[in-house]
């Protein structure tokens, strides 16, 4: 016999189920319950038991999210994407997401490790394969394995 799937609940229904609902990425969205961040899928369901002090939106397959360990990435299933911990992390964009780490701007890959060795005052999110970075109060534009566009 097979099991008979939720129904989709409604918009109405599922911002009376939690304080905060925000939109479906990836067949998940990100609510907030009693000062906790977390996803569901359509029907309301928690897509996993951990609970954070934030979460993001699931880009790149990823989900950025926040704990008292720190900020990181999070699988759909809830666990964490790699080990490391950041002060701060962005969503993914182009397999890159920026960090922040010790005062210092990087990008990091999907499993956590750094793209490149440099670090940076400032940097954005990646944009059809280059970001824009701040070194020694010059701005100029990086690939994503680091190097400089030059130009």
């Amino acid at each position: 016999m097979t099991k008979k799937k939720d129904k989709i609940k409604t918009r109405t229904e599922l911002e009376i189920m939690y304080d905060y609902v925000g939109f479906f990425t990836k067949g998940l969205a990100r609510v907030c319950h009693n000062g906790k961040w977390f996803h569901i899928h359509p029907d309301g369901t928690p897509a996993y038991e951990e609970r954070f002090d934030d979460v993001g939106l699931f880009l790149g397959g990823l989900a950025r999210a926040h704990n008292d360990s720190g900020w990181f990435h999070i699988c759909p299933n809830g666990s964490p994407a790699y080990k490391q911990r950041y002060d701060h992390v962005g969503s993914f964009s182009g397999e890159r997401a920026w960090v922040l780490k010790n005062e210092k701007w990087f990008h990091i890959c999907p499993n956590g490790t750094p793209a490149y060795k440099k670090r940076y005052e400032w940097i954005t999110s990646f944009f059809k394969g280059l970001a824009e970075v701040q070194k020694d109060g010059k701005r100029f534009f990086i690939r994503l394995d680091g190097t400089r566009v030059v130009g």
